[in-house]
């Protein structure tokens, strides 16, 4: 034991002290303008990619995430921005420059991005000095996980996600670092001069006011930040420097009092304080919170003293400064509120993707059995570990390496254990979902290049000039890995939310349409509809439980327009009252027993006395066609049982198939293919069908998929089969708007094929 001691004490004489702000602020200062602005080109030079004339659509980019146009929509006028920070940004940056909001969209993430950069270089400067954190800086904005969430035309919160948790990661280490021992084996007599307590204090408000602002953007960073603040407690309390405990209880009590009251949307308290001031009339409840904790967090700062000399009354202060700690802990709710939130939030990510939801009690179910969305997300899919490691440090083996310096480093600087929990999400996200390998990227790489800034250290500190030389050694690795990167996100396919057409279709729908219009779209082009159209939609990326889906999939599903037109009819007799547009008729639903769903469903669809409705309009698209195996999951749902039926679809991309228009014949890449019962050509002209009868009868026709349905423009093709093909969505898509089974329920009013057609119904 003796022997590891000292070891590791030799280990901590040969990474030397912790930075000293005072002598290396200027150069952290200029390396970090360097940092931010290289990340900046690198990400803005992909920009020409986004040039093709299909790509634009009223002078502006189309995006490339479907929840930026949810900004980009309350920044334009639907609904509010009160509440939206991201939209409240965007509508700011509008205001005070004239750039369309499309832009801001499209160029945020060139800006926002390069920022994770420079925070990872304060982390390699806190752990090893400022050279230790310059490969970090240079690549840790640029990791694929969280690259591929922040590229160009990704505006969303996933800019935020990283960038603040870590930051306030990085000002709770800084902070607990004046207060903890050097190392998890050093004994009071290696310690430092004990910092002014003045100075903690200050520190811990200024930290928690800049944390205010961090932990706006999300309610997903207020829990991580309020996790971290309460990892920093168990930290501190475990290796706090000897006599500093009353200080650092105190710093904690004032931290928590500047950050958390009045957060998450008002869910965090400062009971019993906020209830007096939220009463009053006129009183925003956000800054009445706010100003009051803040006041109590400075006036702590202020009316400080030192406890006394002797061991009782420093006692005596130590209980007080722990009576205060759990006391501020306890009336802001953070607990219940973000503890018990992250939980719930763990647990649907672990166990949401198995398909159902149920409501009702066990005694006597009431109401259906929703389908869970999760598991149509391609963010949920679950990827192998060496697949998430790739994803945090641009190779596996790079990974596995960036793993054992993280247990290096960890070992020799305390304060680096604040960066674990964003590792660990990383490697959780093997079971949490693929989203997650975003989170653990730059931290790993922080690791990595302490570690090896220390291992050069053997020899640079032999130099006459070895710190220049440690900075060309951090800066030729960054390089190196830019370079690689680069060729490797060059390949990267570009991913418009929607084709031109689309988008142009919605622009020409809110010219014509109402404003209080009802738009019945599939969830993953909802808030893209919001924007172009300024008209509220049934489901979007934040509406989308099973619940929410169901009469949606059920209009798309069902293989007869006339039901699609009365589910609508009836759903809209139900507006959402959470939310300013959208609808709930699952309310309805959840009053009734189980068993009897399918006659109250029956019944609902079957009357003819429905009330009238604001306009609907109903949109399909080519993209739905690609989807139509998870919206007939949804739409074939059965309430009752949680059973469906789902429609089978192969699709295939330019050259990936041939067909013989004469024979009805396909075949695929690998030789393989048959013939099929009927073929339907969209272009911009019409639609060209082919059926092929006696194809039935031989016995080269395609299992289960007979019915094969091509685009001419994008040259995108999708084999369906019978569930798929007779859907509304696709009829509507493919078929004649005059065919005696559609035009009494619809009317055809943009035409925008063959990506898009928009329906009125008719009441």
């Amino acid at each position: 034991m003796q022997r590891l001691v000292q070891l590791y004490r030799n280990g901590m004489v040969h990474v030397g002290p912790e930075a000293s702000v005072a002598a290396s602020w200027r150069r952290v200062g200029a390396y970090g303008v360097v940092i931010f602005v290289v990340g900046l080109i690198f990400r803005i030079s992909f920009a020409d990619r986004w040039d093709h004339p299909e790509l634009w659509v009223a002078g502006e980019r189309i995006l490339a995430t479907h929840d930026a146009y949810f900004w980009l929509a309350k920044a334009k006028g639907l609904a509010s921005v009160s509440g939206y920070p991201s939209a409240q940004l965007v509508a700011w940056v509008h205001g005070l420059t004239g750039i369309g909001l499309g832009d801001i969209g499209f160029w945020a993430p060139a800006v926002l991005g390069p920022l994770v950069g420079v925070v990872c270089l304060l982390w390699g400067w806190l752990l090893g000095g400022v050279n230790a954190g310059v490969l970090a800086g240079l690549v840790g904005s640029l990791t694929p996980g969280f690259y591929y969430r922040t590229q160009l035309g990704y505006y969303d919160t996933d800019l935020f996600t990283l960038l603040m948790p870590m930051m306030v990661a990085w000002m709770l280490a800084f902070w607990a670092g004046r207060l903890m021992r050097s190392g998890w084996l050093v004994d009071s007599a290696d310690e430092r001069e004990p910092p002014a307590a003045a100075r903690v204090l200050w520190l811990a408000l200024g930290f928690g006011l800049v944390s205010r602002f961090a932990v706006i953007w999300h309610e997903d960073i207020q829990h991580m930040v309020i996790l971290y603040y309460l990892m920093t407690v168990v930290v501190l309390m475990i290796n706090c420097r000897p006599g500093l405990r009353t200080l650092a209880m105190q710093g904690l009590a004032v931290f928590a009092l500047a950050s958390f009251p009045g957060g998450v949307f008002g869910q965090l308290k400062l009971w019993p304080i906020s209830g007096f001031l939220v009463s009053i009339p006129g009183v925003s409840a956000y800054w009445a919170v706010t100003l009051f904790s803040a006041a109590i967090a400075a006036g702590l700062v202020f009316f400080w003293k030192p406890p006394a000399d002797g061991a009782e009354r420093r006692r005596d202060a130590l209980w007080v400064a722990a009576v205060a700690l759990v006391a501020v802990i306890l009336s802001t709710h953070m607990l219940n509120t973000s503890v018990g939130n992250t939980a719930l939030k763990l647990f649907s990510y672990l166990s949401g993707a198995a398909g159902i939801v149920q409501s009702g009690s066990a005694a006597v179910p009431m109401g259906p059995v929703y389908p869970s969305v999760l598991q149509s997300i391609i963010e949920v899919r679950l990827e192998p570990l060496s697949e998430v490691l790739e994803r945090g440090v641009f190779f596996s083996w790079l990974g596995w390496l960036a793993l054992l310096s993280s247990v290096v480093v960890v070992a020799l600087r305390p304060t680096a254990v604040f960066l674990l929990p964003l590792i660990a999400l990383q490697l959780a996200s093997v079971k949490l979902g693929i989203r997650f390998s975003m989170f653990g990227g730059a931290a790993l790489c922080v690791m990595l290049g302490v570690c090896l800034y220390w291992l050069a250290a053997f020899v640079t500190r032999r130099m006459r000039h070895g710190q220049w030389a440690d900075l060309g050694l951090q800066a030729s690795l960054g390089a190196a890995l830019l370079f690689y990167t680069f060729g490797q996100y060059s390949a990267l396919q570009l991913t418009p939310v929607l084709s031109r057409a689309h988008a142009e279709a919605l622009v020409e729908l809110g010219r014509k349409s109402e404003p209080d219009a009802m738009v019945w779209t599939w969830w993953d082009w909802g808030y893209a509809t919001q924007y172009y159209a300024l008209l509220g939609t049934v489901a979007d990326g934040g509406k989308h439980a099973g619940r929410d889906l169901y009469p949606l999939g059920f209009a798309m599903s069902t293989h007869s327009p006339e039901q699609a037109s009365r589910m609508m009819r009836f759903a809209a007799q139900y507006p959402d009252r959470k939310v300013p547009y959208g609808l709930d008729a699952a309310r309805v639903w959840d009053t009734i027993p189980r068993d009897r769903l399918g006659a109250a469903l029956e019944e609902q669809l079957g009357r003819e006395d429905h009330p009238p409705v604001p306009p609907q309009y109903f949109v399909v698209s080519w993209h739905d066609l690609t989807l139509v195996k998870w919206i007939t999951h949804f739409g074939n749902w059965n309430l009752e049982t949680g059973t469906t039926r789902e429609a089978e679809v192969s699709i295939f991309q330019p050259g990936e198939l041939g067909f013989n228009v004469e024979r009805g014949a396909v075949m695929d890449r690998q030789g393989g293919g048959g013939l099929v019962r009927d073929l339907t050509l969209l272009d911009r002209d019409g639609i060209n069908r082919r059926a092929y009868p006696l194809n039935a009868l031989s016995p080269q026709l395609l299992p289960k998929t007979h019915h094969l349905v091509i685009n001419m423009v994008s040259k995108q093709s999708v084999i369906m089969d019978g569930t798929g093909f007779r859907s509304t969505m696709t009829r509507l898509m493919t078929g004649d708007p005059d065919d005696p089974e559609i035009a009494p329920y619809f009317r055809l009013v943009v035409d925008g094929l063959p990506f898009v057609r928009i329906y009125q119904m008719i009441q």
